[in-house]
């Protein structure tokens, strides 16, 4: 009984033995005939792993845990026990977990037993997917809700209710969604100046420090630095679970030291809009773009822009990629648009050096017309 650490994972172990009925495991300690049974945590988290362990001991000793030898459960009754697991509360997705599982996936596999589903139910579901107004689902939805089943059958896994997960087994297609529309200075001057004064400064902390749309707005006063420049956000606040600092430009810091002047006393929060923490910015947002006459652009686009600005002035890919929060330089790159200008700019680049680090030496057959001709210059009259 206890903990291992793995590589991939910790895992909790426990001595238990069937119930009477034979539908659930008991926690047997010192029991002739128990056996050791596994759980695997999913993380190297040794709080998590604790958690755990507690959940699992108390869901033993209340009859809670269902034996591979028991009948087993439908997948509308896994989902909603899944729903309820800490582990999958703190998920920075569950919310839209949440939809695609009670909207889509259970009244679709609902009635089925866990055990039954087949990777070919999964690709019918794929087929079946409609949004809202019956038309076909996009690709990236239908890819949603396809994680959604696979983590929540991963689960199910890790808690013994199933033993291989057929959800892996289907590929997800490519949504081939990249984007790569960033604003030109012009544009960038236009969409502020039309902008409420709510909105502004939302929109330069993403433009000139590529944070997500959740971390401007969960900002409290806390985790701004004033003195030495510094936004700090915590593993919980960010996407990838990673904490970073991140550094203000000027602007940045003049906007804050501004915003600080007029702070609110009742909440501490960084953003707001009538004195309440700022949560939605959508309307204002398609009205700016209006007035300033810019199409094809996205809130999320001018995390684009700070990637690509990034780059343009230099800083290295590593700095930038910390400041911005990407794990990956496939990510980092897939948020780094390259236009026909810096195409242009990279020749000239290259021009200036070729003339400054280049000797050029003429070939023979041009160093030989040179020289016949000079002679002939001489000996013309």
């Amino acid at each position: 009984m206890g903990l291992t650490k793995r590589k991939d994972s910790y895992y909790v172990e426990f001595p238990v033995i069937e119930s009477p009925d034979g539908k659930t495991l008991q926690l047997a300690r010192g029991i002739p005939g128990a056996r050791l049974k596994r759980w695997k945590v999913g993380c190297t988290s040794k709080q998590i792993a604790k958690e755990m362990e507690a959940k699992i001991k108390t869901d033993l000793l209340m009859d809670k845990v269902k034996s591979t030898q028991g009948k087993p459960m439908l997948f509308s009754e896994w989902a909603s026990t899944y729903l309820e697991i800490e582990q999958v509360k703190r998920l920075s997705s569950y919310v839209g977990r949440c939809h695609s599982i009670k909207k889509h996936l259970i009244p679709f596999f609902g009635r089925k037993l866990i055990t039954e589903i087949k990777p070919e139910d999964i690709e019918k579901f794929r087929a079946q997917r409609k949004r809202a107004d019956g038309k076909p689902a996009s690709v990236q939805t239908i890819n949603h809700d396809h994680i959604a089943l696979k983590h929540c059958l991963n689960i199910a896994i890790r808690r013994g209710v199933l033993s291989a997960n057929p959800a892996s087994r289907v590929p997800m297609p490519n949504p081939n969604n990249e984007r790569d529309r960033v604003l030109s200075a012009e544009e960038w001057s236009k969409l502020y100046r039309a902008a409420k004064p709510h909105l502004r400064p939302v929109m330069l902390v993403a433009y000139q420090l590529g944070q997500r749309f959740s971390e401007i707005t969960g900002l409290t006063w806390d985790r701004v630095d004033l003195k030495r420049g510094f936004i700090t956000l915590r593993a919980i606040d960010t996407k990838t679970r990673a904490p970073r600092q991140v550094p203000m430009t000027p602007d940045v810091r003049m906007l804050f030291q501004r915003l600080a002047k007029v702070r609110s006393l009742v909440t501490r929060h960084v953003f707001l809009y009538k004195q309440r923490p700022l949560k939605r910015i959508s309307r204002s947002f398609k009205t700016a773009l209006k007035h300033a006459g810019i199409m094809d652009f996205r809130f999320h686009d001018l995390r684009h822009c700070a990637s690509t600005n990034l780059r343009r002035a230099g800083v290295d890919t590593a700095t930038a990629m910390k400041v911005v929060g990407h794990k990956s330089e496939k990510m980092w790159k897939r948020y780094n648009a390259i236009e026909e200008k810096d195409l242009t700019q990279a020749a000239q680049k290259l021009n200036t050096y070729l003339k400054t680090n280049t000797v050029i030496t003429p070939d023979r057959s041009t160093a030989e017309v040179s020289a016949a001709n000079s002679l002939k210059n001489q000996t013309r009259p």
